[in-house]
């Protein structure tokens, strides 16, 4: 199976048409507090510029019901990223369009974790590495064998870290759904197209292996 390709923090349409030229299948736009955070009406219409067969995803961080509403109002065919503690029926609405962010902690046991994947069952999967407060956009790695039996029991994106120089193993471990990467694309704060193309060369370099 391929691996799917996530460009997250975009903030421009050109970002955007790059990513999708460099293979990307979905880009995420950060609505919550971020370096890279846009404005709603902004993601609307980069995601309206999306050329087909590339997913718009709105990235958000304990959003209100309003404004989740609001998020899928003005892009309807976004995805939306959840990254905090939000309550599993307020998702519910949206279930199908859903990616809901577990953080893997990799100084204890996994039962919360196995708890949160059961909790959250309904949605697909998003596993990020656990930084004291941080939502995502560590940058750095989890260890990725401790994650096998959840990567296997259902479709998973991983995160956390990767970079063109890891992604590669990353995916040979898990053999994840997808992929999803923010700063091991960037050069100095900004998305750089030959880390971007570098990056799908590991991926499609790894899914034939």
């Amino acid at each position: 199976m391929r691996t799917r390709i996530k460009f997250c923090g975009i903030t421009t349409l050109a970002e955007a048409q790059l990513a999708a030229a460099c293979g990307a299948d979905a880009i995420g736009l950060i609505l919550a507090p971020s370096p890279r955070r846009i404005a709603l009406e902004e993601a609307a219409s980069i995601a309206a510029a999306l050329p087909p067969f590339v997913t718009p995803t709105l990235v958000l961080v304990d959003p209100s019901e309003r404004l989740l509403a609001e998020a899928h109002a003005a892009c309807p065919a976004a995805l939306l990223q959840c990254a905090g503690d939000e309550d599993p029926a307020m998702l519910e609405p949206y279930a199908a369009r859903v990616i809901k962010v577990l953080h893997v902690d990799d100084e204890n046991d996994l039962r919360p974790l196995a708890a949160a994947c059961n909790r959250y069952r309904r949605f697909h999967v998003l596993l990020d590495t656990k930084s004291g407060v941080a939502r995502g956009g560590t940058g750095s790695p989890f260890a990725w064998e401790r994650v096998t039996e959840i990567v296997r029991t259902r479709p998973t994106i991983v995160a956390g870290g990767l970079t063109p120089e890891n992604v590669g193993a990353a995916i040979r471990t898990l053999r994840p759904y997808g992929v999803d990467v923010r700063s091991g694309i960037e050069r100095n704060g900004r998305k750089d197209e030959a880390l971007m193309r570098a990056f799908e060369a590991a991926v499609n370099d790894a899914d034939r292996t």
